[in-house]
């Protein structure tokens, strides 16, 4: 009976330590897959770096564009604006109005 006791024992300890061996590897695997996630986070975190910047300088031009057309919509209402002054100008002038 000892024995059997003894035998069952052993069988439990060798079951532990391969257990133990599958944990370790277990946790070697996930190591591995934390490591690999956080490079391939990294990686598109620059990836949104690089867009955001490249959004960045195209929203600048944007704004440089809006601008330019900005000033010659400005410059065309005051010609505009000038250019029937002076209409009016001459009319009068001339007795029309």
């Amino acid at each position: 009976m000892e024995s059997q006791v003894l035998q069952a024992v052993k069988e439990l300890l060798y079951e532990v330590r391969e257990m133990r061996g599958e944990i370790e590897n277990l946790k070697q695997e996930m190591q591995s897959f934390k490591q690999e996630m956080r490079a391939e986070m990294e990686s598109f975190k620059q990836e949104i770096r690089e867009e955001v910047k490249e959004l960045h300088v195209r929203i600048g031009k944007l704004e440089t564009k809006v601008d330019k057309l900005h000033d010659k919509f400005e410059l065309h209402a005051q010609k505009q604006w000038q250019t029937e002054a002076d209409v009016y100008r001459l009319k009068k002038l001339i007795g029309i109005e």
